[in-house]
């Protein structure tokens, strides 16, 4: 959190917290981001519980795909697929990083 800020404050001011009287702007800025995550946590947690439905229904339509084995190899499958998609989306994060701070002249 505190380095997504750190960058987007340098991005949007053209200036480092670190540089002389930044400092204050910035712990304002990472007020507001903060405040922002956690007003977004009940939603977080309503869209965990409603998905929570689909996530039965991927396992037994899995379960069933695999010819009706074991609901713990489906599980395993659908763990696996899901840290596959997990890598990917990092990935993609990791290099628009690159270029972002790229991007960013300091």
């Amino acid at each position: 959190m505190l380095s997504s800020a750190w960058l987007l404050y340098t991005r949007s001011t053209g200036c480092t917290p670190l540089g002389q009287g930044q400092w204050p702007r910035f712990l304002v800025f990472y007020a507001g981001a903060y405040a922002v995550q956690h007003v977004a946590r009940p939603l977080k947690l309503a869209c965990g519980l409603a998905g929570a439905p689909v996530g039965n229904w991927l396992l037994r339509v899995t379960s069933a795909v695999l010819g009706g084995r074991s609901s713990h190899i489906a599980l395993v499958w659908l763990l696996g697929i899901q840290a596959v998609l997990l890598l990917c989306c990092l990935g993609a994060v990791a290099v628009y990083a690159t270029q972002l701070v790229a991007a960013v002249a300091v």
